[in-house]
């Protein structure tokens, strides 16, 4: 599965060099409904649940990912106002788990929680990955890794490349400062083979698509 991540030029000099992304944790989200997809309506539930909610928060991190990188407001949101780099990855399905966008709160997913039992598998991926219908322009994809493992210097969490992320594709925004080659150090020698290559706004659509008449470079093993 191909999947897509926006972010600033210098985060992505970053990303490519170290060959790991950084973590999102709970709190950090732009979401304040985060992980909140579920109707609370017993006091009991509500309690549980947010006992719940804060251990998902202490120790549970997520990349936060798209199916697409055509869209001119992810590109406007999570790519620095175009400014920005999306890098591209080959995802072993499995990883990955796909946001459902909800007109509502989900009822009834937590009616036997006063009861003392617990979520199912099933249940606690729909806590995770059920987000308000106003986000599904993002087409989100999340991969989730344990908060075990945090850096001292930083403080922050990361998730390495190898061995489930093969770097694909590096899209320049089209209002990038930086050229194709300046990125292609960053790559290295890739596992596979890169494309780097700068996008454009479509002529006949809102779409974002590649600029075909600017310098791009194949990066191959």
């Amino acid at each position: 599965m191909r999947l897509y991540y926006l972010t600033q030029l210098k985060y992505a000099e970053r990303i490519l060099e170290e060959k790991r992304f950084k973590l999102s944790t709970v709190p950090e989200a732009n979401d304040p409904f985060e992980l909140m997809g579920a109707w609370v309506g017993e006091r009991r539930a509500r309690h549980l649940y947010q006992v719940l909610h804060t251990h998902l928060c202490e120790t549970i991190g997520m990349l936060c990912t798209s199916r697409t990188w055509e869209s001119p407001v992810m590109w406007a949101h999570y790519g620095d106002k175009h400014k920005g780099v999306c890098l591209g990855f080959d995802v072993d399905d499995a990883e990955a788990c796909q946001v459902k966008y909800e007109p509502r709160r989900l009822s009834g997913l937590l009616d036997h929680i006063g009861r003392g039992q617990l979520l199912n598998e099933q249940q606690m991926r729909a806590v995770l990955t059920t987000k308000f219908k106003d986000w599904a322009y993002e087409r989100e994809w999340r991969i989730f890794a344990g908060l075990s493992d945090r850096e001292p210097e930083s403080g922050l969490y990361f998730l390495d490349f190898a061995p489930h992320f093969t770097l694909r594709e590096v899209i320049l925004g089209h209002r990038c400062t930086a050229d194709v080659e300046h990125l292609a150090q960053f790559v290295g020698r890739p596992r596979k083979s890169v494309e780097v290559f700068r996008a454009r706004p479509a002529f006949q659509s809102f779409r974002i698509v590649r600029r075909r008449d600017a310098r791009s470079i194949s990066l191959m093993p």
